[in-house]
This record gives structure tokens, C-alpha cells and sequence, in this order.
């Protein structure tokens, strides 16, 4: 039943290598401590190819998962082509846990009003798109909000390796950047679209 597995994650997986599954593997405990006050020892990797992920090509692969893992789907995956990003506010939008219910996120999304997508405001500030965190790009370097929505895998991977840095963004300070771009598990930075900050409304 899917109320048994009311979380997920969604891992790169590119000619059968998974990508930053130990960063996968901490969020998830993390997201069973918070929900169920209990974390379940799991080898990810261990775990996913007994499923025979696919050897060629780039494919999501999409866990769900509880207090038990699911059973893992691989999708192929095509990024979507993000051009611009309508700004919609919401001071209650909770979406710390990577849940399966993303109502509260597709009610946000259908504001978008003509864009590809939205850039979602919570109490003043900067947080994330729909499925993405952020990364603004001005002559000082590359700056992701502070306190997004949902702490994502790439996200954490950039600040581990010291390309991004975290600011405090507020709906003004957009201007101050040149450029944006849009990662997730998916999308690493070096393949994000590098997008004029005009493209926001």
C-alpha cells in the first residue's frame, strides 16, 4: 500500500553506476528518524542491484519507501527545458521530507501562469522550484538559498565539495545575480541550463 511508503527518492543512475548513493542513504535516515523516530540500517547499493539496474543510458531510478524499502522503478530520464520561472508565495509550504503526497508543491506549480515553472517564496525568501533547488550566479560565485524547501542530494554534493556556497536570498536580492540554474539528484551542475536571471517573474 503506498501510505506504507509515503517517502522517495529519485537516484541518477548512468550506465548501471549509481550516483551519490551515500548522500542518498543519509537523507533517507534522516527522513525514517523524523517520520517513524527510527532509522533502519540498509546497504543502498547492495539493496538496488540485486534489481539489475540498466547498463546504458541515463535512467531515474524512483524508491519509494517507509520504515521498509519498496521496490525500486528505473525510468529513462529527459530533462525538462526550463526557461523561465514565475515567483509564487506560500509562508506555510512544508516539504522538508521528500514525500510522495507533493499536493501542497502541484497547488504552487499551477500558478506558474504561462512559465515552466515557479520559484516558490516562503516568508520573504528564496526557497526552491517545484522539483529543483536553485543556484545564482553573479562575479562573486555561485550562491544557493539557505533555507530551501527540501535539502537536496546535488545540492548537498556541491557544498561538500565547496562549488556553492549558501546565502540568505530574498525576493530583491534576485537581481543581484546574473544567472541561474536549476539542479537535482538528476541534474548535476555541469549539465544545468545556465539561464539569464530575466527569465524570473
Amino acid at each position: 500500500m503506498e501510505n506504507d511508503f509515503p517517502l522517495f527518492e529519485s537516484i541518477r543512475v548512468f550506465n548501471g553506476s549509481f550516483q551519490n548513493l551515500a548522500l542518498h542513504e543519509k537523507r533517507m535516515q534522516l527522513a525514517q528518524k523524523q517520520l517513524f523516530d527510527k532509522s533502519v540500517f540498509f546497504d543502498l547499493a547492495s539493496f538496488l542491484n540485486v534489481f539489475n539496474p540498466p547498463q546504458n543510458g541515463l535512467y531515474k531510478c524512483r524508491l519509494p519507501y517507509g520504515e521498509e524499502l519498496s521496490v525500486p522503478e528505473f525510468l529513462p530520464y529527459h530533462k525538462k527545458n526550463i526557461q523561465c520561472l514565475r515567483l509564487v508565495e506560500s509562508n506555510n509550504i512544508e516539504y522538508s521530507l521528500k514525500l510522495t503526497d507533493r499536493s501542497s508543491i502541484q497547488n504552487l506549480f499551477d500558478q506558474r501562469n504561462g512559465c515552466d515553472d515557479v520559484l516558490i517564496i516562503r516568508n520573504g525568501l528564496v526557497t526552491d522550484t517545484s522539483y529543483c533547488n536553485i543556484i545564482f550566479e553573479n562575479e562573486m560565485g555561485f550562491f544557493t538559498p539557505q533555507n530551501p524547501l527540501l535539502k537536496g542530494v546535488q545540492r548537498a554534493f556541491l557544498l561538500q565539495q565547496k562549488k556553492i556556497e549558501t546565502a540568505i536570498i530574498g525576493v530583491d536580492d534576485i537581481k543581484k545575480y546574473s544567472f541561474f540554474y536549476l539542479i537535482n539528484a538528476m541534474i548535476p551542475l555541469e549539465e544545468a541550463e545556465k539561464t539569464p536571471i530575466e527569465n524570473i517573474f
